[in-house]
C-alpha cells in the first residue's frame, strides 16, 4: 500500500499543472462565475454584463458574467453609423497596451479548451511555411468583422456565422439544459452550419496546436498589433542571444522571432533558452526557475531533444559542488545543544525537521519576489471566491402567502363557503385588516373603497381582489350586521373573517391585543410584495398593476392587463395600446426583435393574415425590451423592408415596444427564445402559446380555435 501511495504521489508530482495552466483555469472560472446559470438554463443579465472581459468568452454562455469584446465590437460597429464606437475601441486598446497577446496565452478560455484538445495523443501537424502563411488569414477575418457590420447594416459576421466559442459555450450549453427544450424549435440551417464549424475546429485542434487562434480568431489579430508595445509579455535580449533557434523550434505558434505578432506570450521559451536571453517584461511574477543548464555539445546534424531540454531547464537547481567523499551535515543549534546534554540526533529529529521547514518558509517571505507573488495569488483567489459566492447566492425569494381559506361575509351573514387564497389562481390581492371596535380601521375601509371608485378605470381588467379581513378579536358585535348597517354591501370589497387556523394578521406582523392597521399587497404568484400601515394611495395603482406580472401566465390563464407604447406605421401614429381595449375579439401577440431572422421571416405571413381578417381580430408585433437597436426600432421600421420587399412601416398590424419594467415577454412564459406567439380569446383567456416559428396555416388554425 505504501508503495502504491508513493507512486500516486509521484504521478501527481510529475503531472501537476503549471502556473500558466492555473491562471487559464482561473480566468475561465472568473469569466463564467455564474455557475448556477448552467443549472437554471438562464443567461445572466446583470450589470456586469455591460463590461467586456479580455478573452474570447461568449456573452450567451449561461455562466458568463461579462461581454465578449469581439461581440461588443461587432454590435457597436453595426449601430454606430457615423459615430465611432469609442467605448469598445478604448477597451480593446487598453487591453492591448497592458497585456497584448498575454491575453491569448493566459486569459482566453477557448484557448484553454484548444490546448486541452491538443493533449489528446494523435499524430500532430508540425508548423511549416504553409501554416505561417495561413496564419495571416485571421487578419482578413478581422477586416471582414470590422467592415461588414458597417456596410451591411449590422450583420455580426463572426458571431453569427463563425464563432465556435458561441456555439460551444452559448448554444450547446443552453440546449443541454432540459429547461430549454423549447429552443429546439428555433434551430435551423444557421445552427447546423455553426455546429459543423465547431466540429471542424474541435477536430482540427486535436491535430493542430491552437487551430482557431493561429488561423481564424480576429481578437488575437487585434491584440497582436500591440505585442511590441504592451506592458507585459516576453522580450529577447539580443546582446545575449546566440541565435541557436531553440526558442523558435520549441514554439508551437508560427513565430519568426520571440515576441512577434504571432507570439501568444506563454513564456515557455524562457526555460528553453540556454543563455537566459528571454525574459518577462514589466513583471517578474510569472518567472519560474530559469537557471540554464549547460548548453549541450551538439555534433553536426545531431537533433536536440527540445522537450527534455525544456524540462531540464525548468527543474534545474543550483547547488554548491561537493567533494566525492561523504561530508557530514552541519549541526543545527538545537543539535549542538542536544549533544552537550547527551541527547541523540534521533531524539531531536522531528522538531529539527519542523524548524528547518519553518526556517525555509521564513526565508521565502524575506524575498520580495516571493512576497509579491504570494500576495498576488491570495488577492486573485479572494476575488474569485467572492465572485463565485456573489453570483451563485440563492436569489432573494419574496415571502409567499400560504394557501388559506377564510370565512366569507355575504348579505350580513358569515357563510360556510369560504374565501380561498391560492397561488394557482394568479390573482393580485390587496388585503386590509380591520376590526369593528376601532374607528380608525373602520375609516380605513371607507378610504379603501373611495380609492377603488376613483381608480376604477385604471384597474379595469386587472385581476385584483380587495379583501377586508376582520381580525381574530373578542368583539361582541355581529360583524356581518355591522357591515350591512354600515352600508358596505355595495362596496367592491370582499369581506372575510380571519380564523385561528390561518391567523393572517399575526403572519403579517400584527398583534391581536394591540391593533394597528395593516395593508398587505400579494402579487399574482402569491409573493408578499409589501406590508404597510398606511398605504400610499397615489402610487398604489401602479404597484397593484405591476404585481400581476410576477406570475408566469400560460394556456388556460387570463392574460394580465398591460399598456405599451406603439410605433408609427400604416396602422397609425405613435401612441399606446391597452389589452383591455382588445376584449371582444381574438388577439394575437407576436414577440420579435430586429436581429431575429426567424422573426422577420414569419412576420410577413402574420401581416397577410391580419390584412385578410382585419376588423375581426387584433394583432400586435411586440418588440423585445432587451434587443432594441441603437438607432431605435422606429428608425429601423422606416428604413428597412421585409423578404417580400414591403417596407415594415407599411404593415397593417401594429408594432409595439415591450417595457423592461413590465416585461410582458417573461410574464407570458418567454425565456430567451424568439419568436413567440400568444393567442388570446375574446374573453381574455390564453388559448395557445407557440415558441419558435409559426407559419400562416398554423396561425389561421389557432385563431379559428380561439374564436370557437
Amino acid at each position: 500500500m505504501k508503495k502504491f501511495l508513493s507512486k500516486v504521489k509521484e504521478w501527481f508530482k510529475n503531472h501537476k499543472p503549471t502556473k500558466r495552466r492555473l491562471i487559464q483555469v482561473y480566468a475561465a472560472l472568473l469569466y463564467n462565475a455564474n455557475i448556477k446559470g448552467f443549472f437554471s438554463g438562464k443567461i445572466y443579465t446583470g450589470d456586469t454584463k455591460k463590461v467586456c472581459v479580455p478573452g474570447l468568452n461568449c456573452y450567451s454562455c449561461p455562466g458568463a458574467v461579462g461581454a465578449c469584446p469581439l461581440g461588443a465590437l461587432q454590435d457597436s460597429l453595426a449601430n454606430s453609423k457615423t459615430t465611432a464606437p469609442a467605448y469598445i475601441f478604448g477597451i480593446l486598446i487598453l487591453f492591448g497596451l497592458l497585456l497584448g497577446r498575454v491575453i491569448c496565452g493566459f486569459l482566453c478560455p477557448f484557448g484553454l479548451i484548444q490546448e486541452l484538445l491538443y493533449k489528446i495523443r494523435t499524430p500532430k501537424l508540425k508548423k511549416s511555411r504553409f501554416t505561417r502563411i495561413a496564419s495571416y488569414f485571421k487578419y482578413i477575418v478581422l477586416i471582414l468583422v470590422i467592415a461588414i457590420p458597417i456596410i451591411y447594416s449590422g450583420i455580426p459576421i463572426f458571431c453569427k456565422y463563425i464563432c465556435p466559442a458561441g456555439t460551444f459555450e452559448g448554444a450547446l450549453a443552453l440546449l443541454a439544459n432540459v429547461k430549454n427544450s423549447d429552443f429546439y424549435q428555433m434551430l435551423g440551417y444557421l445552427f447546423s452550419w455553426k455546429f459543423c464549424v465547431l466540429l471542424v475546429v474541435i477536430v482540427a485542434s486535436v491535430f493542430i496546436y491552437r487551430f482557431l487562434c493561429r488561423f481564424i480568431c480576429p481578437l488575437g489579430a487585434i491584440y497582436s498589433l500591440f505585442c511590441k508595445i504592451s506592458l507585459l509579455g516576453v522580450k529577447l535580449d539580443k546582446d545575449k542571444c546566440i541565435n541557436c533557434g531553440l526558442c523558435i523550434q520549441g514554439c508551437k505558434m508560427d513565430i519568426k522571432h520571440v515576441g512577434d505578432h504571432e507570439c501568444i506570450q506563454c513564456g515557455e521559451c524562457i526555460s528553453i533558452c540556454p543563455v537566459q536571453a528571454i525574459s518577462w517584461k514589466g513583471s517578474q511574477i510569472f518567472i519560474k526557475n530559469t537557471t540554464p543548464i549547460g548548453q549541450p555539445v551538439v555534433e553536426t546534424g545531431e537533433k536536440i531533444d527540445l522537450l527534455s531540454l525544456s524540462r531540464a531547464n525548468g527543474s534545474a537547481v543550483v547547488s554548491a559542488p561537493v567533494d566525492n567523499e561523504e561530508q557530514p551535515l552541519p549541526q543545527t543549534n538545537a543539535e549542538a545543544e542536544a549533544a552537550q546534554d547527551g541527547q541523540t540526533t534521533e531524539e531531536i529529529k522531528k522538531p529539527s525537521r519542523f524548524k528547518a521547514k519553518l526556517s525555509t518558509v521564513k526565508a521565502c517571505f524575506k524575498k520580495p519576489r516571493f512576497v509579491v507573488e504570494f500576495v498576488a495569488w491570495v488577492v486573485a483567489l479572494a476575488v474569485l471566491i467572492s465572485a463565485l459566492v456573489c453570483y451563485n447566492l440563492p436569489s432573494k425569494q419574496t415571502d409567499t402567502l400560504p394557501d388559506v381559506t377564510l370565512s366569507l361575509y355575504e348579505n350580513g351573514k358569515l357563510c360556510e363557503d369560504g374565501y380561498k387564497i391560492e397561488q394557482s389562481d394568479k390573482k393580485v390581492r390587496l388585503i386590509y385588516f380591520w376590526r369593528t371596535d376601532n374607528q380608525d380601521s373602520v375609516d380605513g375601509v371607507e378610504r379603501l373603497n373611495e380609492y377603488l371608485v376613483q381608480n376604477e378605470s385604471a384597474l379595469n381588467g386587472v385581476r385584483v381582489d380587495v379583501v377586508a379581513v376582520h381580525i381574530i378579536y373578542k368583539d361582541n358585535r355581529d360583524v356581518g350586521k355591522f357591515i350591512a348597517d354600515s352600508g358596505w354591501g355595495d362596496y367592491k370589497i370582499t369581506f372575510a373573517q380571519d380564523t385561528a387556523a390561518s391567523n393572517l394578521y399575526s403572519l403579517f406582523g400584527g398583534d391581536i391585543s394591540v391593533y394597528k392597521p395593516i395593508t398587505a399587497l400579494i402579487s399574482a404568484n402569491g409573493g408578499i410584495e409589501s406590508v404597510v400601515e398606511e398605504p400610499d394611495f397615489t402610487a398604489l395603482t401602479q404597484t397593484v398593476i405591476s404585481a400581476q406580472y410576477a406570475a408566469v401566465y400560460g394556456v388556460g390563464d387570463y392574460c394580465p392587463q398591460f399598456t405599451l407604447n406603439t410605433y408609427a406605421t400604416a396602422a397609425g401614429e405613435e401612441g399606446q395600446f391597452s389589452l383591455t381595449d382588445c376584449r371582444g375579439k381574438v388577439t394575437v401577440l407576436n414577440f420579435w426583435y430586429t436581429g431575429c431572422d426567424p422573426c422577420k421571416a414569419e412576420l410577413p405571413e402574420f401581416n397577410a393574415v391580419y390584412n385578410e381578417m382585419r376588423g375581426n381580430i387584433n394583432m400586435y408585433a411586440i418588440h423585445g425590451s432587451n434587443n432594441v437597436p441603437q438607432g431605435g426600432v422606429q428608425a429601423w421600421l422606416d428604413t428597412n423592408v421585409d423578404k417580400n420587399g414591403l417596407a415594415w412601416a407599411d404593415y397593417g398590424l401594429t408594432f409595439v415596444q415591450d417595457d423592461e419594467r413590465i416585461n410582458m415577454y417573461s410574464a407570458l412564459g418567454g425565456k430567451t427564445a424568439y419568436p413567440m406567439t400568444i393567442v388570446i380569446d375574446a374573453n381574455g383567456k390564453i388559448t395557445a402559446t407557440v415558441v419558435g416559428a409559426c407559419n400562416e396555416a398554423r396561425l389561421r388554425t389557432l385563431i379559428e380555435q380561439a374564436g370557437q
